[in-house]
């Protein structure tokens, strides 16, 4: 079984996850209206997500995931 994450653990998967979407996002040439079109979620949402304001479902992120063409687990890592 897998220790539940702590805290800072939380914050800096939030914090890489931040970072990850918007570099994405923006090396796909989309805007933030761009890719919750895609995503279907709402732009205020991708706005959040960038500034560590919210935490995901697991649907969002493989709707992300897809808009920018990664796996699911490239939002978390540079080895996509």
């Amino acid at each position: 079984m897998l220790p539940c994450m702590t805290s800072p653990d939380l914050q800096q998967a939030q914090q890489v996850l931040a970072a990850r979407i918007k570099t994405l996002r923006k090396d796909a040439g989309l805007s933030q209206e761009a890719l919750a079109h895609m995503a279907e979620i709402d732009r205020t949402y991708v706005s959040q997500l960038e500034r560590c304001l919210v935490n995901p479902s697991l649907a969002v992120l493989v709707r992300i995931a897809g808009a920018v063409n990664v796996p699911v687990h490239g939002l978390l890592t540079d080895d996509s």
